[in-house]
C-alpha cells in the first residue's frame, strides 16, 4: 500500500509542477502580454480619437487657408515694384482736397530697406473736423497701395471751433527693383 501512497504522492506532484510551470512559464507571461496589449490598444484609441477630430478640422482649416492666400495675394498686389512716390502723394493730396482738409503737409522722408521691400516714411498733416479726418483715414486704407499709419496723433485747436489738427506718420511700401522675376 505504501508504493501506491508514493505513486499518488508522485502523481500529485508532478501535476502540480505541471501545473506551477504552466502559470509560471506560460499564463503569466502572456497575462502581462495581453496587458501591455491592452495599454497600447488603449493609447491607439486615444491617437485615433485625437486624429479624426485633427481630421474634422481639416476643411475648416482648409477654407481659412485659402482665405489667407487670397489675402496675401491681394497685399502682393498692392505693393509695386517701383515706389511710385509722387502718384502716392498726388492721391493722398485729393483724398484731403475731396474730404476739404486744409493746411495740409505731405512729406515723405528717406527709404528704408528691409529685405526685398522698400519703406517710405510719409508725415501728413491737416486740419479738419473729426468726420472729415475719420473719413479720410478710411480713404487712405481704401487705396491700392498698402499704407500702414504708425503714429496718429489729433490736436484741438486754441478756439475750439471743432476743429482738429491731424498729425499722421505713415509707410508706404514698394519693392526693390533687384527682387523682380
Amino acid at each position: 500500500m505504501q508504493f501506491r501512497v508514493k505513486q499518488q504522492v508522485l502523481v500529485l506532484i508532478g501535476a502540480a509542477v505541471l501545473v506551477i510551470g504552466f502559470v509560471v512559464f506560460r499564463y503569466l507571461p502572456l497575462y502581462k502580454n495581453s496587458a501591455s496589449l491592452k495599454k497600447e490598444q488603449l493609447s491607439h484609441e486615444v491617437l485615433i480619437g485625437r486624429a479624426q477630430v485633427k481630421k474634422a478640422e481639416l476643411p475648416n482649416l482648409q477654407v481659412r487657408l485659402d482665405e489667407l492666400a487670397d489675402k496675401l495675394a491681394d497685399f502682393d498686389s498692392r505693393i509695386p515694384y517701383d515706389t511710385q512716390l509722387g502718384q502716392f502723394l498726388g492721391r493722398v493730396a485729393a483724398l484731403m482736397d475731396e474730404h476739404k482738409l486744409t493746411e495740409q503737409q505731405i512729406a515723405p522722408h528717406d527709404d528704408i530697406e528691409s529685405g526685398q521691400l522698400v519703406c517710405t516714411p510719409v508725415t501728413m498733416k491737416c486740419r479738419g473736423r473729426l468726420d472729415q479726418i475719420h473719413r479720410f483715414c478710411q480713404s487712405l486704407q481704401g487705396l491700392d497701395r498698402a499704407v500702414r499709419i504708425e503714429k496718429f496723433r489729433l490736436v484741438n485747436d486754441s478756439e475750439y471751433r471743432g476743429l482738429l489738427r491731424m498729425e499722421a506718420e505713415t509707410v508706404i511700401y514698394h519693392r526693390d527693383q533687384t527682387s523682380r522675376g
